[in-house]
């Protein structure tokens, strides 16, 4: 903030050079950290990921048979990267509100557009097979557009990390490009909700899981929003909005991540089941259909 400038020289991490400065004053709760709330929230983004990935071996949590129908599925080895890249936006945002430097700031923004770009790709394959002419299934099927998808979704991570390098000055750079990815997957969500289903299909979650993880997101950016607007003197109306916006979105990854999972599931004709922990959904594969 404006009131710590004369100070900065004082700090342990130096002068501030990320391109922005959250509503938090800087440097009040320890020397060693700009932000502490904001710092101290951005581990949570980290343990979504690890239980994430715990899930995705742990017989205890799910059962035995979730783990065999993912592992033979193949689902397994993209979701683990999907929930790495996760766990690096939270160190990365640990290290950014940390010490306000901006080779931290791109720690935290790029494994962002990474995350995304992964479970777009998840996403969009939905339902798809590789066979020896060519993918079947999913939402491209085998068309062109199929085809050249990673390199452009490589081309488009590419390009951001190259801007966010040369412009270092302009934060709407990663808003801009991670809103854009964010629109699709929201849409292309909606999509596989009202796909038809597979014939015999039990109830399904993915409505539930959609709504959970829309509900999250939504009330995240709403903290984001009001924190930017109404930050008065390190603070918003006596509230850590942005340690809001890191907890709720971060849940928001998760819980959409368990709809993703239910989708590539039910694709493959086997029913979900869903089960809780301190109010976190995860789903389970129950038996094919």
């Amino acid at each position: 903030m404006d009131s710590n400038a004369a100070y900065q020289a004082d700090y342990y991490w130096g002068k501030v050079t990320s391109n922005i400065d959250w509503c938090e004053l800087n440097y009040i709760k320890s020397r060693y950290i700009a932000e502490f709330w904001n710092s101290i929230s951005s581990f949570v983004i980290s343990l979504y990921a690890i239980y994430g990935i715990y899930l995705n071996y742990s017989k205890r949590s799910t059962s035995p048979y979730h783990i065999q129908v993912i592992n033979q599925l193949g689902f397994v080895k993209r979701l683990n990267i999907a929930f790495f890249f996760l766990f690096l936006v939270g160190i990365g945002s640990v290290a950014f509100h940390a010490t306000l430097l901006y080779e931290n700031q791109l720690f935290d923004e790029l494994p962002m557009i990474y995350t995304a770009l992964i479970m777009l790709y998840i996403m969009v394959t939905v339902g798809e097979e590789k066979t020896k002419n060519g993918y079947k299934g999913g939402c491209l099927g085998n068309s062109i557009v199929r085809h050249v998808l990673p390199y452009f979704l490589v081309a488009y991570g590419t390009l951001v990390t190259v801007c966010l390098f040369v412009i270092t000055t302009q934060p709407k750079i990663l808003q801009i490009s991670y809103g854009i990815l964010v629109f699709y997957v929201v849409f292309h969500s909606i999509y596989l909700l009202n796909k038809k289903k597979p014939e015999g299909l039990p109830k399904s979650h993915d409505g539930y899981l959609y709504k959970y993880s829309f509900v999250s997101m939504l009330t995240a950016y709403v903290c984001w929003l009001v924190e930017r607007f109404f930050c008065n003197n390190g603070t918003t109306f006596g509230l850590e909005l942005h340690s809001c916006w890191h907890i709720l979105s971060g849940l928001g990854v998760f819980v959409w991540t368990q709809f993703l999972i239910c989708k590539l599931l039910e694709a493959k004709h086997y029913s979900v089941g869903i089960k809780h922990f301190i109010g976190i959904p995860h789903v389970y594969a129950i038996k094919r259909f």
